[in-house]
């Protein structure tokens, strides 16, 4: 295998380096986006060559007429060093990867690389949508900090919005400010926040309060504790609801398949996926959504509860896996923003002494 080191200003500068040099079939082995520089190394497999420039056609002493009756097909907008960028800045593992690859080079029907890893998603990954037509009781389940109580909130405003009767409910009662938060934003709507501190007070409290939409807040559940899955077991039991996985993007690709897996046994069959915002590898997404292990329900990309969740399908996933970041001048914004305020800071020291 031919390994080979390549620098540019950007992205897009550096892939049409691979390109140039190994050609379409070159595999992109890592990426590493520095400051003010992208570094990429890529391989030949042995035996490989680089294509060589279409030479031009030379001139025809006669002209030729040339009549089919075919249609002519659309020429894909990407090669192998596409596929494999994407595959590389998001550290899937080497078995998906390769699942992925050979979906895309099975199908001719992609021309454009979102078409093509959306098509990819659709054989390896499962996604099943919260809609409307739910009438269990939904319990927001998963470790602490994922975002819970804002996709809480957030699923409320939708049922509100689909003219929905909520019936909200927090089991997060010791946690300090647990209930707090989610009890503003439902004032905001003008709803009220229920809570149970036992698994027979919110059986209690279900059997009092029916609506055709119930939602169930949880405290966060250490996934590689026992004790703390076996209580949240006890809840979701009682309630007979469905617990739905609430997990943040950027986690370690086998974590997440881990805690997917863990989550699976306690009855979940969807996730949501959050912090989408804050993260820019989404490995983790795929894995806990590969089969056998959780559906993508829905996904977050903002902390702000009017942007909603957004329904999880394979072409919105493949957006965001194909939106491989350029962050040389966003970096370079930040830089002049901070010696900006370095150098305002001085002279304002500088005046008080």
């Amino acid at each position: 295998m031919r390994l080979k080191t390549f620098h540019a200003k950007s992205m897009n500068e550096a892939m049409d380096q691979v390109r140039d040099e190994l050609g379409p079939d070159a595999i992109i082995i890592s990426i590493d986006e520095g400051k003010a520089s992208v570094r990429i190394t890529a391989a030949l497999e042995a035996g490989a060559t680089p294509e060589p420039p279409a030479a031009a056609p030379a001139p025809q002493q006669t002209p030729i007429a040339f009549e089919t009756s075919h249609p002519v097909d659309k020429s894909r907008e990407f090669d192998k060093a596409d596929i494999s960028a994407v595959i590389a800045h998001h550290g899937i593992p080497f078995e998906t990867a390769n699942h992925f690859e050979e979906a895309i080079n099975a199908s001719n029907r992609a021309s454009s690389l979102n078409e093509a890893f959306s098509l990819a998603l659709d054989t390896n990954i499962r996604i099943s949508p919260i809609t409307d037509a739910v009438t269990r009781p939904i319990m927001l389940v998963g470790p602490p900090g994922a975002g819970k109580t804002i996709c809480a909130a957030k699923l409320t405003a939708d049922a509100l919005l689909h003219e929905r009767d909520v019936t909200l409910v927090s089991t997060d009662t010791v946690k300090a400010g647990g209930i707090a938060q989610l009890d503003h934003f439902a004032q905001l709507m003008k709803q009220t926040v229920l809570t149970a501190d036992t698994p027979e007070e919110l059986s209690a409290l279900l059997k009092r309060k029916r609506t055709s939409f119930t939602l169930i807040d949880s405290p966060g559940t250490n996934p590689f504790d026992m004790e703390e899955l076996k209580t949240l077991l006890n809840f979701i039991h009682i309630a007979d609801a469905e617990p739905v996985l609430v997990l943040p993007a950027g986690l370690d690709a086998d974590d997440a398949q881990e805690i997917a897996d863990i989550f699976s046994k306690m009855g979940c069959q969807r996730f949501i996926a959050t912090r989408l915002d804050a993260a820019r590898r989404y490995a983790s997404i795929i894995m806990a959504a590969r089969p056998g292990f959780l559906s993508l329900a829905a996904y977050s990309r903002s902390p702000f509860i009017a942007d909603g969740l957004e329904h999880a399908s394979s072409m919105k996933l493949a957006k965001l896996l194909t939106a491989l970041p350029r962050r040389k001048s966003e970096i370079t914004d930040l830089d002049k923003s901070a010696s900006g305020t370095q150098s305002f800071t001085s002279r304002q020291m500088d005046g008080n002494s």
